[in-house]
């Protein structure tokens, strides 16, 4: 059951990516040509590349307890826009078996100031003395606004494995490059 729904979440990460990738390269509006002209702005960012840290109060739902928790990711942006990115994350989980994991990520920014991040991964953790690879799942919505060149605001996020999952509230720091 649970590798069915980490295949599923996958596969329409994967989906959803390519098909608005697809329909914003053919959509004459955001090109800026619709009959009447208009430009649809997402929030133009110049930058092909995004780096972001966090640190996050993490719940984890089988153990039932809050633990200090910490994401890294790099953002490939793509398209004229910057709309759409790829791009690899790190999350650690500090409790008492200490978590790590490492994600390919899909990037979506519908608007401006919201990331939408999702993406397949690997969870690491120790548990009685022995390390334990478990295929992993992690998403999470980033509300990012420009202060002095820095992408600052709150993020929410949700990871999940086959023995456990998370839920996280913190705050995000990014910058372009």
């Amino acid at each position: 059951m649970y590798l069915a729904r980490y295949i599923f979440l996958s596969i329409i990460s994967v989906a959803l990516f390519l098909s608005s990738a697809a329909q914003s390269s053919d959509n004459p509006e955001v090109k800026g040509h619709s009959r009447g002209h208009l430009q649809h702005d997402h929030g133009h960012d110049p930058h092909n590349y995004h780096i972001g840290i966090g640190a996050a109060a993490t719940y984890l739902t089988k153990e039932g307890h809050l633990a200090p928790g910490f994401h890294l990711h790099l953002i490939r942006q793509l398209g004229h826009h910057r709309q759409w990115g790829l791009g690899l994350g790190y999350e650690a989980i500090a409790d008492e078996h200490f978590h790590n994991g490492l994600n390919l990520l899909v990037n979506y920014r519908p608007l401006s100031f919201l990331s939408l991040i999702a993406g397949p991964g690997l969870v690491f953790g120790k548990h009685d003395g022995e390390t334990e690879i478990l295929p992993a799942f992690h998403t999470e919505a980033v509300f990012e606004f420009n202060l002095r060149g820095l992408h600052i605001g709150p993020m929410i996020g949700y990871g999940l494995d086959k023995e456990d999952s998370h839920f996280s509230l913190g705050l995000h720091i990014g910058i372009g490059f």
